[in-house]
């Protein structure tokens, strides 16, 4: 594993210098502000929230804007993929990726998937009409000249254990925060302020604009069961149906999901102060089978309520006995 660390650090290096000596070359778009939400840890630091965040803002102002995403783990045909349009979702969670199509749902806005991030906003822009795109993630992707870098950091884990892929967490050195515009740090509400402190401390010499996000659970919901004919996917118009966090106080409690960070989902519930809380925890970004479905149902029946985030909920594809939809709220400071 080692061994396998100090490789992949060599061969990051490596490109990032032909990157920063002009030898291999990054590419603009002309005509559209592209504006990429990354890191530098291997998943879990609250890019999907984050995203959103942004692209509320912009729809705020009246201003066309898609998102973008690598469509990681998603089973597609094709690398480039429109998600959907403005009116409505060409493909299922399978296809797309689960943070793609969790975007799809939330918003009736162009979202495409592409590892060429460079023909993924040239095809939002030529073909959508779009102003200004979300990348969610693609820091490391150097082709593509973005117009602003912003560098998530999990308050929780910020830097990986500084051990590089896949010995530890790191996908680039910490140093690469030189490339970044504005740095957020993530999930600041589950740490004491000495750990921010250690944070702050050790980012300082980057010099760059800091913000702070909390992320926090905001309500439950259920899903709506009945299937689109042409794609098999859930029907999301009843994630309006809001229900009381408080549901869960003194309740037994089963909660499953496949997110890089499941101890911050796991102490969001806790903190809702549940009787008894249990949980089943899948590799990130998980493709759930038939018999997963069947062992979670199997299980429930021991709990009150079962409970799972909403990224999970895109790839739920067999009705499951008192399931609920946890809705968590990302909010950004000021330092």
């Amino acid at each position: 594993m080692e061994l396998l660390s100090i490789i992949y650090e060599f061969l990051v290096f490596l490109r990032n210098k032909l990157y920063d000596l002009n030898i291999l070359k990054s590419k603009k778009v002309d005509g559209v502000k592209v504006i990429c939400i990354g890191n530098i840890v291997a998943g879990g630091t609250g890019k999907t929230p984050a995203v959103q965040y942004f692209v509320k803002e912009y729809l705020k102002k009246n201003i066309k804007v898609g998102i973008l995403s690598r469509g990681y783990k998603g089973k597609r045909e094709k690398d480039l993929l429109l998600v959907r349009d403005e009116k409505k979702i060409f493909c299922t969670s399978k296809e797309s990726g689960d943070e793609a199509f969790f975007h799809a749902e939330n918003f009736e806005i162009p979202v495409v998937v592409s590892r060429d991030r460079y023909k993924g906003v040239k095809f939002l822009k030529e073909n959508c009409g779009v102003k200004v795109v979300i990348m969610d993630d693609g820091f490391q992707h150097r082709k593509l000249l973005k117009d602003k870098n912003i560098v998530l950091i999990d308050a929780t884990n910020p830097f990986g254990n500084e051990k590089y892929l896949p010995k530890g967490r790191l996908r680039e050195s910490v140093d690469a925060l030189n490339r970044a515009d504005e740095i957020i740090i993530t999930k600041s509400n589950y740490v004491g302020k000495n750990e921010i402190l250690k944070i702050l401390e050790k980012i300082k010499k980057y010099r760059k604009e800091i913000f702070f996000a909390t992320f926090e659970s905001d309500y439950l919901y259920k899903l709506n069961f009945e299937k689109d004919k042409k794609f098999g996917k859930i029907n999301s118009e009843s994630k309006k149906n809001e229900i009381s966090k408080n549901i869960i106080k003194n309740k037994n409690i089963l909660i499953f999901s496949s997110i890089a960070n499941p101890a911050v989902f796991y102490k969001t519930i806790k903190d809702l102060e549940p009787q008894n809380l249990d949980e089943i925890k899948f590799s990130d970004h998980h493709l759930y089978s038939f018999e997963d479905f069947v062992e979670i149902q199997k299980k429930s029946k021991n709990y009150d309520f079962v409970v799972t985030t909403e990224k999970d909920a895109v790839k739920i594809e067999k009705e499951i006995e008192n399931l609920l939809i946890l809705k968590m709220k990302f909010e950004l400071k000021s330092l």
